[in-house]
């Protein structure tokens, strides 16, 4: 089996690719030095792929960056033209491989005819390659390469997709009116759903000469989900968001109420039922949730959530309850809870315009000054769980896909477990802790209980 052993010299650090022709003890030693790992991983993957032999294309000395042709038995020239127009970005693209777009085209195709993921998901992740992938041309080493979708699929390595990195964090959208930079939850999201995904598809695919996910080893960036107390209602500001609230309608109260008692995200509570609340039992069910078409941004109702423990039910307290049961006096058992203005789904924008804007404005009045948005009801439910929960239970009772995105984003708000461990230490540290009385060796102990039946 192939290895990589990791070299630093006097000219940087170089990982060199060794194994033995054929794979056995028997067969002849051979090894290719590369400059960075992603290009070592990718060629070790190559030389697996074919046996524990040599690819073809990849001559000794080649850096693990391939020729697109089989190995020269002597000197070879090339000439100008041809140089200029090879593709830039790493390996020459052998000539029966595809393009990185056509291979991204090929696993979406391939989550259709499989069922593992549904259509409109798919349409999702298409339109996100077309948007962010496709087109791209990040720099490498002061080179422009792409568009992405173009360049030969054993052209991408690591080093392209961290420039590809790089290029998504310096780009701007105009959604919220203003130039705004693309989120890491979005390069993120991109990345993990569509990039990595299709190359580690490829990479298992025998009929496709990739060898290596060249995904593995990219740094994203890192997303900061802390919540922080001056974000979010608590204490007494709790009961004062919910009677600002209710003072510009009743709408606005239900929700903020809701939002609060049961820290649902916007996309469940608007697509919430009667047949969803069991008011004896003091129970709400998370069994479908809205979701929004990219292209035409037509909003429809999904049985799926954001993640697998999205759909999920929960314990409600008293005011939910009391809440819910009068919202559901003459509403069909299957009609939607909250519906929009003109009925059918209750748009976020509409929200935002017609009630929370107003809710914001009325608070600031009243000198309330969190800086809380609708979102950040949810966390403040969270907020009120943390030292009386354990952050598993408030995990699956806010739906998170794993307990790591609920520690990340509230694990720091905890007093009650710091506290506890500083109580703990504190006590260990004491000087003066009572010792413990050494106990008497057996022997010495049983002579003593004769002596003493003796007189």
């Amino acid at each position: 089996m192939a290895g990589i052993e990791k070299r630093t010299g006097p000219r940087g650090t170089t990982y060199r690719v060794y194994w033995r022709e054929g794979g056995g003890r028997a067969g002849a030693r051979d090894s290719e030095t590369c400059d960075d790992k992603g290009t070592a991983r990718r060629f070790k993957g190559l030389v697996e792929a074919g046996g524990e032999r040599r690819p073809g294309g990849y001559p000794k000395g080649c850096r693990g960056l391939g020729t697109g042709d089989p190995a020269p038995q002597g000197p070879a020239k090339e000439d100008a033209d041809s140089e200029a127009s090879r593709p830039r970005g790493g390996a020459v693209q052998a000539v029966d491989a595809p393009t990185l777009g056509e291979v991204i085209g090929d696993y979406l195709a391939w989550l259709t005819q499989t069922g593992k993921a549904e259509a409109r998901q798919v349409a999702g992740y298409r339109r996100l390659s077309a948007a962010h992938v496709c087109p791209a041309v990040p720099t490498v080493r002061g080179e422009q390469v792409g568009p992405l979708g173009g360049i030969g699929l054993l052209e991408v390595t690591t080093e392209i997709v961290q420039a590809w990195v790089t290029w998504m964090g310096e780009r701007t959208h105009t959604r919220t009116g203003k130039p705004s930079l693309y989120s890491p939850k979005t390069i993120a999201n991109v990345h993990g759903s569509v990039i990595s995904p299709a190359l580690a598809w490829a990479a298992r695919n025998p009929d496709i000469p990739l060898g290596v996910n060249p995904c593995i080893g990219v740094i994203l960036p890192k997303r900061n989900r802390r919540v922080t107390l001056d974000e979010v209602p608590t204490g007494e500001e709790i009961a004062e968001w919910i009677k600002i609230a209710y003072m510009v309608s009743q709408v606005a109260g239900d929700i903020v109420v809701l939002a609060l008692g049961a820290g649902l995200r916007w996309s469940e509570m608007t697509a919430l039922r009667p047949c969803d609340i069991d008011l004896k039992r003091k129970t709400l069910r998370v069994s479908q949730v809205v979701k929004e078409r990219g292209e035409t941004r037509e909003l429809y109702i999904a049985d799926y959530g954001k993640s697998s423990k999205a759909l999920r039910t929960l314990r409600i307290g008293d005011e939910v309850v009391r809440m819910l049961a009068r919202r559901m006096e003459g509403v069909p058992r299957k009609a939607l809870l909250f519906p929009g203005a003109r009925g059918g789904i209750f748009r976020a924008g509409a929200w935002h315009r017609t009630h929370w804007s107003k809710v914001v404005k009325l608070a600031r009045a009243h000198d309330v000054e969190t800086r809380a948005t609708a979102h950040k009801l949810r966390h403040a439910h969270a907020v009120a769980l943390l030292g009386k929960l354990s952050l598993d239970t408030v995990s699956k009772r806010l739906g998170h896909s794993s307990i790591v995105i609920t520690a990340d984003t509230y694990g720091h708000l905890d007093p009650g477990m710091d506290g506890a461990a500083a109580d703990l230490l504190d006590a260990a540290m004491r000087a003066d802790k009572p010792k413990k009385k050494p106990k008497k060796k057996a022997k010495k102990a049983k002579k003593e209980r004769k002596l003493a039946l003796v007189a």
